[in-house]
């Protein structure tokens, strides 16, 4: 099957979007597709790893624009424009690909954004379109407060309007699902549920002791780890307002935050304003093939999610599934997408935004190695028979090639 696989995001840094796509471009690869991957969002074509990919040309573009003060109160709408521009540049991109292997694609593949000119190319070289979609700009953009009333609402019509165009939409939730067919008009037969999963080679249990001596980390410490992006939806800041809770009864526990974004200094400000900054490590941006050892080093791993990200749409974390398979026990949040933990029996669910029932959790896991041993053993269990990168890309490829079936049936 060939594939033209596009997109315009910043792959090869720490987040969860440039990890999905890099896996699932590289499975598809190994299972003996043939994918091209246009990627539109860098200042060069391919998929990589790196901790600190260049920022670029558009994106440096969009920032400088955004410093004057007379562009402040234009924000949202800027940043519309800016995709659309940007959007543009792919289409052309894709368009004289398709055109130069003379419309030689079985079918086009897009993660979600705002404007999906995939869908005119569909029907410009009669190929079918495959959609994945993660979350809803909408949302995103309203949770990072990047637009303001208007342009929430221009953004919203777009997206509703561009939404049911593909011939297929891969979703990671099924919450995502049931947002699609009752408020986007999306058929459900068009639609499949595929959740993240994990890279297993990579992420496996390794002795702990090890990951501490090559880190540099104190070896009789507890370590409690927190992987993600710094940004409002991520719910750090529960993490550490715990940690005074949880250093009473362990003094001896550090806690490890594993990402960068924008909000890491606010972050740094509030460990200093309930004096934890000595106990707190912020290790900025790390290559993804380091992250295994951060988890192994870790007692315990947390998802801090908040109740406005999960709200609609649900959450499908590829940390949940990369810590599970280093038999990590995992504290997380109890917003939908998460439950799987309780069905695994590999962690332990709290409420979100609760300080205090996320420290009680820790304090228990803390206080019991063999229970951690055996949500650890679930959870990798669980990841290896469900959730690898082998089986997301399967089902995938098993999507692309119904939606080639129906397209050809029509």
């Amino acid at each position: 099957m060939d594939i033209l696989f596009c997109d315009h995001l910043r792959v090869g840094s720490l987040a969860g979007a440039s990890v999905h796509i890099y896996e699932v471009v590289s499975r598809l690869s190994k299972m003996g597709h043939n994918v091209v991957f246009l990627n539109g969002g860098c200042s060069q074509n391919g998929v990589g790893t790196k901790a600190n990919p260049r920022i670029p040309l558009w994106r440096r573009a969009e920032i400088r624009l955004l410093q004057w003060p007379v562009f402040q109160p234009f924000r949202g709408e800027i940043t519309v424009l800016w995709r659309f521009l940007r959007e543009l540049y792919i289409f052309l991109l894709a368009f004289f690909i398709i055109v130069r292997r003379k419309g030689r694609f079985h079918v086009i593949y897009r993660r979600h954004g705002l404007f999906n000119s995939e869908s005119l190319l569909a029907k410009l070289f009669k190929i079918p379109s495959i959609k994945e979609v993660n979350g809803l700009v909408a949302d995103e953009t309203k949770i990072t407060k990047r637009g303001d009333r208007i342009s929430l609402r221009i953004i919203d019509r777009i997206e509703r309007f561009n939404m049911p165009k593909a011939d297929k939409i891969i979703v990671v939730t099924p919450r995502l699902k049931e947002v699609l067919q009752r408020d986007y008009g999306v058929p459900e037969n068009k639609i499949v549920v595929v959740p993240n999963g994990a890279n297993t080679d990579l992420f496996k249990p390794m002795d702990i002791m090890e990951a501490r001596e090559e880190l540099g980390l104190n070896r009789s410490d507890n370590y409690i780890c927190l992987v993600g992006s710094l940004w409002q939806a991520q719910g750090v800041e529960y993490l550490i307002r715990a940690a005074p809770l949880i250093l009473e009864s362990y003094p001896n526990t550090r806690f490890l935050i594993v990402g960068d974004g924008p909000m890491k200094q606010e972050l740094l400000e509030l460990t200093g304003q309930i004096d934890v900054s000595n106990r707190v490590i912020f290790t900025g941006m790390v290559p993804y093939q380091k992250v295994p050892l951060y988890v192994n080093a870790s007692d315990v791993c947390v998802i801090g999610g908040t109740r406005e990200r999960s709200e609609r749409s649900g959450v499908s974390p590829l940390k949940l599934c990369e810590y599970m398979a280093c038999e990590k026990p995992v504290v997380a949040s109890r917003i939908s997408g998460l439950g799987v933990l309780e069905e695994s029996n590999a962690g332990i669910l709290v409420e979100p935004e609760n300080p205090s029932e996320l420290a009680t959790a820790i304090i228990k896991l803390l206080q019991n190695q063999e229970l951690r041993k055996q949500l650890g053993a679930n959870g990798r269990k669980y990841v290896v028979e469900n959730r690898s990168w082998e089986s997301v890309a399967k089902r995938v490829a098993d999507v692309c090639e119904a939606a080639i079936m129906s397209y050809r049936r029509k």
